[in-house]
């Protein structure tokens, strides 16, 4: 896709991704695939390229020859990790009252060779970067030191600011809207916010589904399922909603958590997200703990029963979200990384 960096300064290796691609169609194990992938993707990495830089950055599951190799040829090496420890899924679960019904995923057990390349990456790095406190948690409850791991959240982009700022109070033409916005997946909380939803139709309430993925059973009355969406139809949904609900059990950041944010909207979210570093309850949104079904009721209520609350919420937290641009985002890298390469 376009984007904007110097060509000089960017190299591809597509034949790899073409492979995968086509292997995956195969009936084969995908997790084992993609650490294969991974592995061909970092031996082709010139070494040239490495001896010539001050600090290689790698991505989580695929950065543990990578990473190796910058720390022989004496670089520093920093992982970004773009997710919260995967071993920590079930634990999440189990903690908020659930079993493998509430997220079956999670208690799927990962390769072996899969789960030591990721030890070995966060033993090799001189620095984990995370973009949340939730995350940074998973790691540190995983063995990684806490020395060791930064938080740098995730930065928004000034089309959503935009949305915020042009946002009126509106007069009540129709019922109060919540917008969700992700894959339709049970690991998001959508089975924890359809119970908290039961009842909430007949109050005149909309819910709003945009995302990708089967549901099983189809929306319960009063939502609408959207489908995967365009950047410019998500954006006309944030503009005509509400509120934002995002109920996700586990999350690395949670990044439309962040643009709901900066364009006016009050987020109702867990403390398994960006949430807890960006929101303060009650103030600029609410949060609830992970799979709390009465807990996300009641925030769903106390914003939908006092709209005009909502929306100096919606406003508080655009105010917040103004500070996490992708512009500051990458200040904050500049910043460690000239720290450490220096």
């Amino acid at each position: 896709r376009p984007v904007d960096i110097p060509s000089d300064k960017l190299r591809t290796l597509p034949w790899v991704e073409a492979s995968a691609l086509i292997l995956s169609r195969l009936p084969i194990n995908k997790e084992r695939l993609w650490h294969w992938r991974n592995a061909v993707f970092q031996r082709l990495v010139p070494q040239n390229e490495i001896e010539a830089s001050d600090v290689v950055v790698g991505f989580d599951t695929a950065a543990w020859i990578v990473g190796a190799r910058a720390r022989q040829a004496g670089r520093k090496f920093v992982l970004d990790q773009s997710v919260a420890h995967p071993l920590s899924r079930a634990n999440v679960v189990l903690a908020a009252g659930g079993d493998s019904a509430m997220w079956p995923e999670a208690f799927v057990p990962r390769l072996e060779i899969v789960q030591r390349a990721e030890a070995k990456e966060h033993r090799l790095a001189d620095v984990v970067v995370v973009a949340s406190s939730f995350a940074k948690r998973t790691l540190v409850e995983n063995g990684v030191s806490a020395d060791k791991v930064r938080v740098l959240p995730y930065g928004v982009g000034p089309e959503w600011l935009a949305i915020g700022a042009a946002r009126t109070a509106r007069a009540s033409r129709r019922p109060f809207r919540f917008l969700y916005v992700g894959y339709l997946t049970k690991r998001k909380g959508l089975n924890v916010l359809f119970h908290a939803w039961e009842g909430m139709e007949a109050q005149g309430l909309e819910l709003r589904l945009a995302g990708g993925g089967g549901l099983e059973g189809g929306c319960p009355p009063g939502v609408v399922q959207l489908g995967q969406t365009s950047r410019e139809q998500l954006q006309r949904e944030m503009a005509e909603a509400d509120a934002f609900v995002f109920p996700s059990l586990f999350e690395g950041f949670g990044l439309v958590v962040l643009e709901a944010m900066a364009a006016g909207l009050p987020v109702i979210t867990t403390e398994n997200t960006a949430g807890v570093d960006l929101i303060e309850s009650g103030v600029n949104g609410l949060l609830v703990p992970p799979a709390d079904v009465g807990a996300l009721r009641g925030a769903l209520a106390a914003l939908a029963q006092s709209p005009g609350k909502a929306r100096e919420m919606g406003l508080a937290a655009q105010q917040v979200a103004a500070g996490y641009t992708w512009k500051k985002y990458g200040e904050r890298w500049g910043a460690m990384l000239q720290e450490l390469g220096s």
